[in-house]
């Protein structure tokens, strides 16, 4: 079979450019001819390489390759979208966005897809070749774009959808960064103190003997334990961030810890849960709205929840509503979600406006989340400067009390 790149017109002022296999030049006029084109051009096609030597040439001066964050790829897809409804092609639009990418390794998965599509495959099937950069949900997205002919819209959808969740996420960052601070702060002056401020004061302390406070025997003994062994404690600690940030085992842990944390408070219990259901929610009413058939938009946002729990419930639900039971029906049989939720669903399915009711569900979860978020915050921030204030002042204090004495002795 050999490939020929042509270009044909549909209708009156559409034309279409694309790659086709046939046996001849012949053959694949007459397959065009039977799809109702009327064939322009028609040339012999060999998919080649677009101009690797200018990645290697990048390589050399940005040596280093910066993993694809999720911020990056809704730059991209939004930059997309724009690129598509301004009537860019879109082989075109991914070399502009290839040019204008810093990020190198982001550069090579453009550049991959760029060189699939020209090779005649289609965009879904070249993003499925990175599925840890676009997930199920955005492939899928992009398949049924590509089946109606509404590739925009589905873009537009993308867009909208990665732009809130980046947002949420970027609120729950924000939300946190200042109560990380001063919890960082406060560890970072317990440990100067500790290890580089109360050993200079020990001789002055040892003389006064056995006189001294009990509070600050125990400091004294502490801080003495500490000091001995902080370049240890020191190693100790750049260890395990390496481990845990470099190593595939170590990320894995601090993973699972974390999540077996949140899942152990109570208000971050209840902020979790809600930003799964808000996520779940809004993914599946955007495939559905994107022309995704309801089992399988099912099938596609149930990998997307983040809860292991949660995840297998729902993977039961998938089963269910395949051997042909109702989606509110199954949720409320094999899940423990919320009344709410279920009743929401149940409305959306006897109305027929399932995508509208998702919609608005994921929407009155987010307002919850925003509200959660706002009520952490104002608990974490006393309660860290309550405990870190009574264990700073419970040093000082036992450096000032000695002090105070030494001052009594020389009067």
């Amino acid at each position: 079979m050999t490939r020929f790149l042509y270009k044909a017109k549909k209708g009156v002022d559409e034309v279409i450019e694309g790659v086709i296999e046939a046996e001849s030049k012949e053959e694949a006029l007459n397959i065009l001819l039977g799809k109702g084109l009327f064939t322009t051009s028609i040339t012999e096609y060999t998919a080649i390489e677009v101009e690797r030597p200018k990645v290697e040439k990048i390589r050399k001066i940005k040596k280093t390759k910066k993993k694809i964050s999720s911020k990056e790829i809704l730059t991209f897809t939004q930059k997309l979208t724009t690129l598509i409804r301004a009537k860019v092609e879109l082989l075109s639009s991914l070399w502009i966005l290839y040019e204008q990418t810093d990020n190198i390794k982001f550069q090579e998965v453009i550049l991959d897809i760029y060189n699939n599509i020209k090779g005649g495959k289609t965009f879904s099937q070249s993003l499925e070749h990175f599925p840890k950069i676009f997930s199920p949900i955005f492939v899928n997205l992009i398949k049924a774009g590509e089946a109606s002919g509404r590739l925009d819209s589905s873009f537009e959808e993308i867009s909208e959808f990665m732009y809130r969740e980046e947002n949420l996420r970027t609120k729950i960052y924000v939300a946190l960064a200042y109560p990380v601070l001063l919890l960082f702060i406060g560890l970072a002056s317990i440990f100067i103190l500790i290890n580089f401020v109360i050993p200079r004061l020990k001789p002055i302390f040892e003389g006064l003997g056995k006189d001294l406070p009990l509070i600050t025997k125990i400091i004294l003994h502490f801080s003495s334990i500490s000091y001995k062994n902080v370049w240890i404690t020191l190693v100790f600690i750049v260890a395990l961030f390496i481990f845990g940030v470099y190593t595939p085992k170590g990320n894995y842990f601090f993973r699972d810890l974390i999540e077996k944390l949140k899942r152990s408070m109570p208000i971050v219990k209840r902020l979790t849960k809600n930003q799964e259901l808000a996520h779940f929610s809004r993914a599946l009413a955007m495939l559905l709205k994107g022309g995704v058939p309801a089992l399988r938009s099912l099938e596609i946002a149930t990998p997307s929840i983040g809860n292991p729990e949660l995840r297998e419930e729902f993977k039961r639900v998938c089963y269910e509503v395949a051997a042909g039971g109702g989606l509110s029906k199954s949720v409320e049989t094999f899940t423990s979600l919320p009344v709410f939720f279920i009743k929401m669903l149940a409305v959306g399915e006897e109305s027929g406006r399932l995508v509208e009711v998702l919609e608005e569900i994921a929407q009155s979860y987010t307002q919850q989340i925003e509200t959660d978020i706002a009520l952490i915050t104002s608990l974490i921030e006393p309660i860290f400067i309550l405990v870190l204030g009574i264990i700073l002042g419970t040093i000082v204090l036992s450096i000032l009390l000695p002090t105070f004495q030494i001052t009594q002795i020389v009067h």
